[in-house]
């Protein structure tokens, strides 16, 4: 018996249209540069804002940037730039 390839529908769609996949699927991208700025693509909202932490919701959990600092220097619908001393990013 053959298997199936169990490849999402959403996966194989963002791949024939060549869009990346974290558009397609609503994942994070996260760039991070030199530990002092941090842009998360796709978040869906802030649940957490100190100068220590902040946690974000993201298409694939909750995303926890830990540092001192911490600020939201620009945010728009689907990005959001944080800058400070960046010191651990975790998925919770």
């Amino acid at each position: 018996m053959r298997k199936r390839n169990r490849t999402p529908l959403r996966e194989k769609v963002a791949e024939a249209v060549e869009l990346p996949k974290e558009i397609m699927l609503s994942m994070p991208k996260i760039t991070v540069l030199a530990g002092k700025e941090a842009t998360v693509e796709n978040y869906k909202g802030i649940i957490e804002l100190s100068r220590e932490c902040i946690r974000l919701y993201t298409g694939a959990g909750i995303l926890c940037l830990r540092g001192e600092n911490l600020d939201i220097a620009a945010i728009t619908d689907e990005d959001i730039a944080i800058e400070g001393a960046i010191g651990k990013i975790e998925f919770e």
